[in-house]
């Protein structure tokens, strides 16, 4: 399992290339507690979660209804995001 830093920066680097995403540094999302307080709307939570699914699983795997509430915070944000790693397929 990745520590905090390296998921805080996998999430922040990955903000960066999303269009959608405000522009925010490490140390702006790691004195956050919610996506609120980064400026990220219910809605763009979601297609940045779907966004990540796309990039990091091409797709073959789902938003999962149990992972909506836990995007209302930056912890459970990460968690999500480790999840989709954690599921996705491997490379071939």
């Amino acid at each position: 399992m990745p520590d905090i830093d390296d998921r805080l920066r996998n999430f922040v680097d990955f903000l960066g290339t999303q269009p959608m995403a405000p522009e925010l540094t490490y140390d702006e999302v790691a004195r956050s507690r919610s996506r609120a307080e980064l400026g990220i709307s219910s809605l763009n939570i979601l297609i940045l979660v779907n966004s990540y699914i796309e990039q990091r699983a091409n797709g073959r795997i789902a938003l999962r209804p149990e992972w909506v509430p836990m995007l209302e915070d930056i912890d459970g944000i990460l968690s999500v995001i480790e999840e989709i790693d954690a599921s996705a397929p491997a490379e071939v």
